[in-house]
């Protein structure tokens, strides 16, 4: 009992830790998210579709690459997209690259995994829908549907503009996110507090393996782009290979069961054969890349603080308590904390 009480409050600490080391990059991530959301929204990106298919495709992945959306979230963006009449390419495209990465994750890769992998995620993102909104208008292209009666006017937004960014960024967004953070943080603490280091390499030496396994956990499996961050990191922390972490951040986000689904009952079976191809090949092809120009046994900065703070004699220092309860708070005041009816 004492044993597994011991092992409970290390894996708790670790977590603490990595929600510590996140929460300057998360809460700044979601403040960038809450301006971008006085201009980037869904009637913005419904209204920017309507012209050629080319055009309309890069409009697409350039509109849906900052936006902090995930890939459940962004369902019902690309049902509007199709249903106002945009292309099977450009509903592709969009769907495809938004979920992948947004201002929010970007900071918080940055803060816990470095500036190749913050660089790589956005970029991967841009590649991958433009690719998928292509090979979709060649392999399964078709003409725009027709536009769907014009909706009826909705008021314009009353509330003073940095009182918008405040609940878009620290209510709004939160609450789509936060809950999977928190989890993301606890299975990375696991991870780190329990599996020894290097335990994947040695079972699993070869990168590309490794790759391929990622990618067969990951595409079913539901995870929002800030929330893959700690996941990439505990499983850094086992001896997964960077482009093997590289992999499973660009497909465990890009697509998850439900967007699979959502593409097959919008555009058909030949477009969600096509999307997923995209995204396979895309993500083996980053993680490659990241392979290349990173040694098998790298580890982010991120890892080495969470484990000077664990296990360090002194324990953890105050800031990381104060930031960790920050993010811990702004989740819970945005999930459960008092709502106007």
């Amino acid at each position: 009992m004492e044993t597994m009480l011991k092992t409970m409050g290390n894996v708790l600490m670790h977590a603490w830790a990595v929600l510590g080391e996140m929460a300057p990059w998360v809460l700044g991530g979601f403040l960038v998210a809450g301006v971008l959301s006085l201009w980037l929204n869904a009637r913005i990106v419904r209204e920017h579709f309507g012209g050629g298919r080319r055009g309309a495709i890069l409009k697409a992945v350039a509109l849906g690459v900052p936006l902090p959306v995930c890939s459940c979230g962004v369902i019902p963006l690309g049902a509007s997209l199709r249903r106002h009449g945009a292309s099977k390419g450009a509903a592709a495209a969009f769907l495809m690259s938004t979920p992948q990465t947004g201002v929010d994750s970007i900071a918080v890769t940055y803060g816990m995994l470095g500036g190749l992998f913050a660089v790589f995620r956005p970029v991967a993102a841009l590649v991958s829908g433009i690719l998928c909104g292509y090979a979709v208008e060649a392999a399964d292209g078709d003409k725009p549907v027709p536009p769907a009666s014009p909706e009826p006017v909705i008021d314009p937004e009353t509330k003073p503009w940095w009182l918008r960014i405040i609940h878009n960024g620290f209510i709004v967004l939160p609450r789509s996110v936060g809950g999977a953070l928190v989890l993301g943080a606890l299975v990375s603490g696991a991870v780190m507090a329990l599996v020894p280091e290097n335990w994947i390499a040695e079972r699993i030496a070869s990168p590309v393996l490794q790759m391929v396994l990622t990618l067969v956990f990951s595409v079913p499996v539901y995870i929002c782009s800030t929330a893959a961050v700690p996941f990439a990191v505990g499983l850094l922390a086992a001896g997964l290979s960077p482009g093997a972490a590289m992999a499973f951040l660009v497909g465990g986000p890009g697509v998850s069961a439900s967007t699979l689904l959502a593409v097959w009952r919008l555009m058909g079976l030949r477009t969600t054969v096509v999307y997923l191809g995209v995204l396979t090949a895309c993500a083996l092809g980053f993680g490659l890349l990241v392979q290349a120009l990173l040694p098998s046994g790298w580890l982010p900065s991120g890892i080495h603080m969470v484990h000077a703070h664990t296990h360090g004699a002194q324990g953890l220092i105050w800031p990381l308590h104060v930031q960790a309860a920050l993010l811990v708070g702004v989740v819970a005041w945005a999930k459960w904390g008092r709502r106007k009816k």
